[in-house]
């Protein structure tokens, strides 16, 4: 009778084990593949997920959800406002307005707006009502020459307007022009151009050469700082912004289908229709 005999000594299967076992550096090179392809289909998965997104989850910005732009320019005595006509829903042209809503306040405050239509025309109404009721009670701020609200106080008007909705914000960019005289004892003559830009909030941008702002605002930075130039006349003032607007906008398919440029000189604001690409 035979009797078979194993051993129960516990580091002979170990060693057994690890000698069967792949050397570490391959065991490491496994894992390195293993973790880049899970990264790579995660990547795969995002991308796909993105492409199959509409452009309106993709612009997320109220503000150009209907485009439009506007540009400001200040001359030596004169300011010109330039506005598109396009209003659309992202891409897609709705319609094609006679001019974005520009509201002119006694022949020295022009406000110009880009951004949400509705919140556009929201603010633009509120602005019209508020001065309207300073001038019915004799409080709107007033100059030697020119009675009626000035662009620097509409400009306070406005920013604190804005800021008063900052819980629920109005999406609009407003731009606000204007001619203001010098201060008294200043040694400047004659009315001074006044520019200024604010945003959703109403933070004030004052400046002395160009503003602008809606969906081509980058754009035309770069188109009116290469075509301003200070000292301009009124028609010159009135050329160059309209150029310079108009080599911008083209560039942009949330904007355009025509402008009308305003220029605001001491005696009168004159409104030149530009006509652009439909396309």
């Amino acid at each position: 009778m035979s009797v078979a005999v194993t051993s129960s000594h516990p580091s002979w299967g170990a060693k057994e084990q690890r000698r069967n076992m792949p050397p570490l550096s391959v065991i490491m090179s496994e894992r390195r593949r293993t973790k880049s392809v899970r990264v790579a289909t995660a990547v795969a998965i995002l991308l796909a997920c993105a492409c199959a997104l509409p452009p309106a989850c993709l612009a997320s910005d109220p503000s150009t959800l209907n485009g439009g732009s506007a540009l400001a320019m200040a001359g030596d005595g004169c300011v010109a406002l330039a506005v598109d006509r396009r209003f659309g829903s992202g891409g897609q042209t709705v319609a094609v307005a006679s001019s974005r809503r520009v509201l002119v306040f006694g022949g020295r405050a022009m406000a110009g707006f880009a951004g949400l239509e509705s919140d556009c025309q929201g603010i633009a109404e509120d602005l019209a009502a508020r001065v309207a009721d300073l001038a019915g009670r004799g409080d709107a701020p007033v100059s030697g020459k020119y009675q009626g609200i000035s662009p620097r106080s509409l400009s306070v008007l406005t920013s604190n307007v804005l800021y008063s909705r900052r819980s629920s914000p109005f999406y609009a960019e407003p731009l606000i022009v204007g001619l203001e005289e010098p201060p008294p004892g200043g040694s400047g003559k004659g009315f001074r151009a006044f520019l200024c830009s604010q945003d959703v909030l109403g933070a004030q941008m004052i400046v002395d050469d160009f503003v602008c702002c809606g969906a081509a605002s980058t754009s035309l930075y770069g188109a009116a700082q290469d075509a301003w130039r200070p000292g301009m006349g009124a028609e010159e003032l009135a050329r160059v912004c309209g150029r310079a607007f108009m080599a911008a906008i083209e560039r942009d398919c949330l904007s355009g289908y025509g402008a009308v440029v305003y220029v605001m000189t001491e005696e009168h604001i004159i409104a030149n229709e530009l006509q652009f690409r439909n396309d």
